[in-house]
């Protein structure tokens, strides 16, 4: 009986540590980025932890695990392409860019959404909320603070704003 397959159910731990390495390697390949490459990793080891109980033990575990691998893979990237498909249509023309009258204007506008996007969340959705010409009151609706703590964060981040933002002298 020493040279017989053994045909004992795996434990899913078992699985996802014996044969991580190919779950990693697919994600890996079908992923655009490191980040989608952890979550399509993610959605295959619970596709297998769901699959388990459908496992035929007199198959070779490794290519099923990668059978599993390679569908949920193929799976995510079909949703992808519908995705980008449907938002194409969306996403033309949208947002509007503005249309700087000069290049100095153009720069300064670039300076501006650069430094937003340096700051923390809450001052970020503060300065947008600002810059979009929401009251104060209506900003500490949005944010769940009160009218005078928008207003007083507000020329605050204005005054680093044009310390920031200023030309060097």
């Amino acid at each position: 009986m020493a040279g017989q397959k053994q045909n004992r159910m795996p434990g899913a731990r078992e699985v996802l540590e014996q044969y991580g390495s190919i779950i990693f390697r697919v994600a890996r390949s079908y992923a655009h980025s490191a980040a989608d490459a952890d979550d399509l990793a993610q959605d295959i080891s619970i596709q297998v932890w769901r699959s388990l109980s459908n496992y035929d033990p007199s198959r070779k575990l490794s290519t099923w695990v990668y059978r599993v691998a390679l569908n949920v893979a193929l799976s995510h990237q079909r949703k992808e392409v519908r995705r980008k498909q449907q938002a194409a249509g969306l996403n033309d023309g949208w947002p509007p860019k503005p249309d700087p009258a000069s290049p100095l204007q153009a720069e300064r506008v670039q300076q501006l959404q650069d430094w937003i996007r340096r700051l923390p969340p809450l001052d970020r959705a503060l300065m947008l909320l600002h810059l979009d010409a929401f009251s104060h009151q209506e900003i500490a609706a949005a944010l769940g603070i009160s009218a005078s703590n928008a207003g007083t964060k507000i020329s605050r981040l204005k005054a680093r704003m044009a310390k920031d933002l200023s030309p060097a002298k």
